[in-house]
């Protein structure tokens, strides 16, 4: 009994120790293998979350690589109309040459941009930036983008993917319509895309294969991707996956798919769409890869334990070492976002400006024809008035010192809008500045000493030398009310050459050489607001009633109508210089015509017989009257119509004296070229306020044109008619 029971009790302490045994080696496998587990739950979120992170940051990136290259093709595009200026396709045939090198110019330096194109209505290209002389027999007319253009009326085109029937290499466009004055379709201009250039910028952007970066249409079309896909079919089904999800979210969005449509490899993706354009950016990451990055992260701590705690320190080392270079990344790109809406602004300001020229431009026609209409008839007053009274001649005085302030304020606004007419010629700085000494003494009074440096060897310079006169005028009287006590005006004369870098750094600069004339003056200077701000219109730093503001205005925009540059450098309390940049000529300074004596009061018949074409009323019955004045025999017509018939009743005409600007679908220009076709011997002078029609283009008159600006007086038009041999 004794020993049943002493067996008993071993048994007992025998289990007892098994069971803690068995615990405690429980407790060796299940609490490590609970750590592990927990480990790796956290280890797999963590790996989620930093793969999610990385497909958002490059997102990112590509977002603002693809949005600044098609923000820099409608740039491209924007320059591409600005150079047509307007211009008819067999215009833009016969300057192939000379738009294929500004085009050339424009794209040389831009690697996303493979060409750019022209095309007219009928889908023929007339014009490109790398293709020179246009081959003949290649049409567009059947692509999709020009299609979409002409009978769709969509304003943006990005086309699919294909090969170029002119240059042979594999592309896609993006393209606007060309329109006329009323809005009719009149060709498109494009831009050739080459997609390998977003192959290497998704290429840097994904970094490893487990990332795919995608370029997609709205239309589920491939333009460019990384890894490059091999295959033949670039459009993905309407049941597809990114169709579906883009249709759900068109803005932004992310989904996943077990399998993908040109790999077949199950992938996260997220995209995101460009504004305005109908163009996606797509980033994914092969769902695998999350799998394998956290397997291989656990392996390491299986089997090394405490060193691989320690590589796991170093990897989040490394890891916050990488996301500070990320960090840095993302500053440099905010860095890069400042400097683009900058620039944004700088464009919007720059419209801003256009938008008030062409408002300036368009007003100047009508106040230029009232003006013509006032000047004249108190012209023609003064002339009709034998003996006039004092208070006569001072009423009269005050009146046309009125218009001509009028029409001086007039000159300066178009001269900012950059639409003054302008007669350019090869000018002799040194002589124009000489003759201008002592103009600038009787100006400037006393107070002023002048000094002139004249360089020797001086190019000439291409200019108006009227308005480079009033320019440098201009300059001289701002010199001088910045000087109330007196001091000292230098005008100064160089060769210049502008290179790429000063271009660069400026705008609307083009490397080259250059006439330069420096103003300097001993004034008060200026700071960096007022200089940022010395060319606006209308802004003056001068009492309210002693100045417009358009003086500077004026002057930039003279100069950067003949293609110069106009730079400013002052400090406050040591005075300012402003340097005029002209183009170099090649040509010889022209010689200074002969002057005619004139014809104002002519007896009756002793002039050429005139036919006077204008639309207004008023402005008809004064150039009437002042033809008659110069002993013209005068017949008179609204339109060009009219005119005509005018013309084959009176056969003794001998001078057409016509306004640019006529109704009835018939502008000046039109009318002589019809009356020289019926009368080769017939000379014409035309009249206008306003520069946008059809004998001035880029600002500069026509050669061979005899033109007479509004507001016009008696003797200016006499001197003209002399001028032109009656």
């Amino acid at each position: 009994m004794r020993r049943l029971l002493k067996l008993q009790t071993w048994t007992l302490r025998g289990t007892t120790a098994a069971d803690a045994s068995f615990v405690l080696l429980a407790a060796t496998v299940i609490v490590p293998v609970f750590l592990f587990v927990g480990a790796s739950w956290l280890a797999y979120g963590e790996t989620q979350r930093q793969f999610e992170e990385r497909l958002g940051r490059t997102l990112d990136l590509l977002y603002v690589g693809a949005r600044a290259t098609f923000e820099t093709q409608q740039l491209v595009v924007s320059n591409a109309l600005g150079l047509l200026d307007e211009m008819t396709d067999s215009e833009i045939q016969q300057q192939e040459a000379r738009l294929h090198e500004q085009f050339k110019h424009l794209v040389r330096k831009l690697p996303q941009v493979d060409d750019v194109f022209i095309l007219d209505r009928e889908g023929r290209p007339l014009v490109a930036a790398n293709v020179f002389p246009m081959p003949a027999n290649v049409s567009a007319a059947d692509r999709p983008y020009f299609i979409a253009h002409r009978d769709g009326g969509e304003q943006h085109y990005v086309s699919e993917a294909f090969r170029s029937r002119i240059k042979g290499s594999d592309i896609f466009q993006y393209s606007e319509p060309r329109r006329r004055l009323d809005g009719s379709f009149d060709g498109v201009v494009l831009v050739a895309i080459p997609p390998t250039y977003f192959n290497k910028l998704f290429e840097q952007a994904a970094g490893t294969d487990n990332y795919t970066t995608s370029l997609l249409r709205a239309d589920g079309e491939l333009l460019a991707r990384y890894p490059a896909y091999p295959g033949t079919n670039t459009r993905l089904d309407r049941e597809s996956s990114f169709m579906q999800a883009i249709a759900a979210h068109p803005e932004a969005g992310s989904y996943s798919t077990s399998r993908g449509s040109f790999d077949g490899v199950s992938r996260t993706v997220a995209y995101r769409k460009l504004p305005d354009l109908p163009i996606y950016v797509a980033v994914g990451v092969a769902s695998d890869s999350v799998r394998e990055a956290w397997m291989n992260r656990m392996a390491t701590h299986l089997l090394f334990g405490l060193p691989a705690t320690l590589a796991l320190f170093a990897l989040a080392l490394l890891a916050s070492r990488r996301a500070a270079s990320q960090a840095e990344t993302l500053d440099r790109l905010r860095e890069e976002q400042v400097r683009r809406a900058t620039v944004e602004e700088s464009l919007r300001q720059s419209q801003k400006m256009t938008a008030v020229g062409q408002l300036t431009a368009g007003i100047a026609h009508d106040f230029n024809n009232l003006l013509t209409g006032i000047g004249g008839a108190i012209e023609m007053v003064g002339r009709r008035v034998p003996q006039p009274t004092p208070d006569v001649v001072r009423f009269l005085d005050l009146a046309r010192t009125g218009v001509s302030r009028a029409a001086t304020l007039t000159q300066r606004m178009l001269a900012f809008a950059r639409q003054q007419p302008l007669q350019i010629e090869a000018v002799d700085a040194n002589r124009l500045v000489s003759g201008m000494s002592e103009l600038l003494r009787r100006t400037l009074g006393e107070s002023v000493q002048i000094e002139t440096v004249l360089s020797g060897g001086l190019w000439r310079a291409t200019a108006d030398p009227a308005q480079l006169e009033a320019a440098v005028l201009n300059l001289a009287i701002n010199a001088r009310d910045a000087m109330p006590g007196g001091g000292t005006l230098t005008v100064e004369t160089a060769n210049a050459h502008l290179d790429d870098a000063y271009a660069a750094a400026n705008a609307e600069v083009k490397p080259g050489q250059y006439v330069m004339i420096a103003v300097s003056d001993t004034g008060t200077g200026m700071d960096q607001q007022t200089i940022a701000r010395a060319f606006e219109p209308f802004f003056t730093t001068k009492e309210r009633g002693q100045g417009t503001g358009l003086g500077l205005s004026m002057t930039y925009g003279y100069i950067k109508q003949i293609g110069g540059h106009l730079k400013i450098y002052s400090e406050v309390g040591h005075g300012s210089t402003v340097k005029i940049y002209l183009p170099r000529a090649q040509a010889e300074a022209a010689t200074a015509a002969p002057e005619l004596a004139p014809m104002v009061g002519a007896a009756a018949g002793t002039g050429p017989v005139v036919l006077v074409v204008e639309d207004d009323p008023v402005v008809r019955e004064f150039a009437v009257a002042a033809c008659r004045e110069c002993g013209c025999t005068v017949h008179e017509a609204g339109d060009g119509d009219q005119a005509l018939r005018v013309l084959e009743k009176q056969r003794d005409i001998q001078l057409l004296f016509t306004d640019v600007g006529l109704p009835g679908g018939m502008n000046g220009r039109q009318l002589a070229a019809a009356a020289q076709a019926r009368r080769p011997d017939l000379k014409v002078l035309y009249t206008t306020g306003y520069t946008a029609n059809a004998i001035v283009h880029h600002g500069v008159i026509d050669a061979g044109v005899n033109f007479l600006g509004k507001p016009f007086s008696v003797s200016a038009l006499a001197a003209k008619i002399k001028g032109m041999g009656f």
